[in-house]
């Protein structure tokens, strides 16, 4: 439809046609700033509005940031860091960590008052960052990297390339990897295949006299895991206390919506499962890996997620077993995010910092945080 004259022009358009869908944006941010990009400008025709929008609707929503030059370009001084992230989570409006509902008075530095409680916060408030020496220019260049990397960062490699002791590295990367565990507890449906694996140190690397001892009880120096993973979908990897057949079935119960199809390896314990589930299985002990009569039973795709916790796993000397379910947080975020970009998952990871404060005491003691799928979290 052309129009000559320059009278403002209502356009019927839906959010929806306009992004690709990427789950890095929420839709609301997009609607508020798109609704204002149209009260400033006025087209003379919808192929105009059209045009303006594929060019620049994505950039002008969030940083364009490819590469580790271009986040150190944009992102230059903490300032730069707390605007975006202000914009970014409360959408310009200020929201009190202490109560959502209360009125907010904006005080100096960037801080903010909570009219209900007479708290002070600003947007690092309940944050992985809040009290935090380090600038915000160095964790965000550390979460980039973290993302962008399959294998991760090692504390040595942060404390070299950023200047710091090994202790706030070491800290910095494992209060990065508890926030990514808000993506560790999805329910999965459809087709989901199922598995455990035997995280730890090999014996040939071990002292003779601890071979010895670690011996007598098979697996005695191994974590336990147990992973879950939706075809063309999330994966989920939860640590667990033993191979009992209630241990393993209650991971299933857990994780994964009945009535999908459930598909594992001859471990008996799964055969043990209520009739919830459309259940296959791949004899692995006969060296199958696919069902003959069926292309389709295979458990492939799990093992693809733990070699990316192997890829983890080589990257550091050791793991010790309080720390493992957060090296897994970090495995699942990787594998949940494959499909975006590196600026994308890094966006994904700071819409979802809220309520991810954690203490270097409960870092020590291995005391992560749990989240649930009721949490609130960006969609």
């Amino acid at each position: 439809m052309r129009n000559s004259s320059c009278t403002k022009i209502s356009y019927p358009i839906k959010i929806a046609d306009l992004y690709s869908g990427s789950k890095a944006i929420p839709n609301r941010l997009i609607k508020k700033k798109f609704n204002k990009f149209l009260q400033k400008v006025n087209f003379n025709n919808a192929e105009e509005l059209y045009i303006c929008i594929a060019m620049n609707i994505e950039s002008s929503l969030c940083k364009n940031f490819k590469t580790l030059k271009d986040l150190r370009a944009i992102f230059k001084t903490n300032e730069d860091c707390i605007r975006f992230l202000e914009e970014l989570i409360w959408e310009g409006e200020p929201v009190s960590p202490y109560d959502k509902t209360s009125k907010v008075y904006k005080c100096k530095d960037g801080w903010y008052k909570c009219k209900n409680t007479g708290k002070e916060f600003n947007i690092l408030t309940g944050t992985l960052f809040q009290g935090t020496k380090i600038d915000l220019t160095t964790w965000f260049e550390v979460i980039f990297r973290e993302n962008s990397d399959k294998s991760g960062l090692a504390a040595t490699t942060v404390m070299r390339d950023y200047g710091i002791t090994y202790t706030a590295a070491w800290n910095m990367l494992h209060k990065i990897r508890n926030a990514m565990s808000k993506e560790n507890h999805q329910e999965l449906s459809g087709t989901v295949e199922v598995d455990e694996y035997h995280a730890g140190g090999s014996l040939k690397n071990m002292h003779y006299n601890k071979k010895l001892e670690v011996k007598q009880i098979p697996n005695q120096n191994k974590k336990l895991l147990q992973g879950f993973v939706q075809r063309n979908g999330d994966s989920v990897i939860r640590v667990i206390p033993n191979m009992l057949d209630s241990t393993l079935n209650a991971g299933i119960l857990r994780y994964v919506e009945k009535g999908s199809s459930l598909y594992s390896d001859d471990n008996p314990s799964y055969q043990k499962l209520p009739p919830f589930y459309k259940q296959a299985m791949v004899v692995h002990s006969k060296g199958n890996y696919v069902k003959k009569d069926d292309k389709n039973v295979h458990t492939n795709t799990i093992e693809s997620v733990w070699s990316g916790f192997k890829r983890v796993e080589n990257i550091h000397i050791v793991i010790s077993p309080k720390h493992t379910q957060n090296y897994a947080n970090e495995t699942v975020f990787r594998y949940n995010t494959r499909k975006m970009k590196s600026s994308e998952a890094c966006i994904w990871f700071l819409q979802n910092i809220e309520d991810t404060k954690i203490t270097w005491k409960e870092i020590r003691d291995g005391k992560y945080r749990q989240y649930n799928r009721n949490q609130k979290r960006v969609a």
